[in-house]
């Protein structure tokens, strides 16, 4: 008879790990769980285990998931078997590092594990919330009406990504064609200039001799330039993956005019999106809140949370406690009194949720709105400035011709 490793979580929440004499995977769960234990990996012992998810790579987005979640929840919904649903959608899925995951899913499930078992290995894929839900819907039963309810709050999620990025590139974006275009006027273009000007033999203007000794500048050190700033790009990104970075960066972003109001505003939108879909799932508050700091999506605002649930532990409601909170507006601290008052908070918190993200979605056109005339002036200053200067020598000898 083979013999299995396995790693399991008994009743108090110890990892153990041992060695069982089982026919298949399968007996070897039944066994496990007969000693209430839960089993989280097994093997066959002396075997090397390969993860049929981590082999070969491939990225999965966003929309693989919420994809991967549509077509499991219309089969789920039909009667479907689990193991044959997935089956099924493994051959349609184009991602390939998503179709690995799948069919190690598919695997696991096969072997007696539960869905949200077999999914939690991949945090890429599936974060807490998703992992969660799917484990209160595997309890209690429901498992395709909380797919539904994943795949709305997926999808609103999605959608309030894109647009907070769309607002965040615009700027960035223009500032990276800025210092392009200034390397190549530098570069390419004010040399050409420079031997006309040469050639008429005239003093050059202030402005012009200053234009041509940052061209020398540019072209002497153009190698330096480009890798300081692509040196300076690196250590800004390896920056905020660190954790002092992250606090640093997400605290003082909250300060920036314009800017700074508009992700308070998402922030409020994504923990009354997440909480509202947690809740209205079976999910208790106290693991709600747990899990609405990985959504949240900004360091400082999770560690206001971590203090909430410290409070609410105490007995204290999500109200009383979110009015001693500045990130919090009136109009929320009041919607969720009521919500709390009357039993309806999800329902409340749905509403928060959409009207912040109405409000995230008009900030973004007002932004986009004031930023194109400072684009125009950035842009056409720098450009225009470099042009007058190289032609005031012309303008001058046109001057003493006539």
């Amino acid at each position: 008879m083979p013999q299995f490793s396995y790693v399991a979580v008994n009743k108090i929440g110890e990892r153990v790990k041992g060695v069982i004499d089982a026919p298949n995977e399968a007996e070897v769960r039944l066994m496990l769980r007969a000693q209430a234990m839960r089993p989280v990996r097994i093997f066959k012992a002396g075997a090397l285990n390969f993860d049929l998810g981590a082999i070969g790579g491939g990225s999965v987005s966003d929309q693989d998931v919420l994809l991967f979640t549509r077509q499991l929840s219309i089969l789920i919904s039909s009667g479907i078997p689990l193991v044959q649903g997935l089956d099924i959608i493994s051959g349609q899925i184009t991602s390939g590092g998503m179709r690995r995951i799948i069919l190690s899913i598919k695997e696991k499930i096969s072997g007696g594990a539960f869905l949200w078992e077999s999914m939690k290995p991949y945090n890429e894929a599936f974060p807490d919330i998703y992992i969660s839900m799917v484990r209160a819907g595997e309890a209690s039963g429901a498992l395709d009406l909380i797919l539904k309810r994943l795949i709305k709050y997926m999808d609103d999620a999605y959608k309030l990504k894109k647009m907070v990025q769309g607002a965040l590139i615009y700027p960035i974006a223009i500032t990276v064609v800025g210092v392009a275009v200034l390397i190549i006027m530098m570069v390419f273009v004010i040399p050409k200039f420079e031997d006309l000007l040469k050639g008429a033999g005239q003093e050059l203007p202030l402005p012009t001799q200053m234009v041509i000794e940052a061209s020398h500048f540019f072209q002497r050190n153009i190698l330096y330039i480009i890798f300081s700033l692509a040196f300076a790009v690196w250590s800004m990104r390896a920056y905020y993956k660190s954790e002092e970075g992250r606090s640093f960066c997400d605290y003082y972003s909250l300060k920036v005019p314009m800017f700074g109001p508009m992700l308070l505003k998402v922030a409020v939108a994504r923990f009354s999106r997440t909480m509202q879909t947690l809740l209205s799932s079976g999910i208790n508050l106290l693991d709600a809140l747990d899990i609405c700091k990985d959504a949240i999506g900004n360091k400082t605002l999770a560690e206001t949370l971590t203090k909430m649930r410290s409070e609410v532990e105490t007995g204290k409601t999500m109200a009383a406690i979110m009015a001693k909170l500045p990130i919090f507006p009136s109009m929320v601290v009041q919607m969720v009194t009521v919500g709390e008052n009357t039993g309806n908070l999800d329902k409340m918190l749905d509403r928060i949720a959409e009207f912040y993200e109405e409000e995230v979605q008009a900030l973004i056109g007002n932004l986009t709105k004031l930023i194109e005339p400072f684009v125009l002036v950035f842009l056409g200053g720098m450009v225009g400035g470099l042009m007058i200067a190289m032609y005031l020598p012309i303008f001058k000898m046109a001057g003493g011709a006539g």
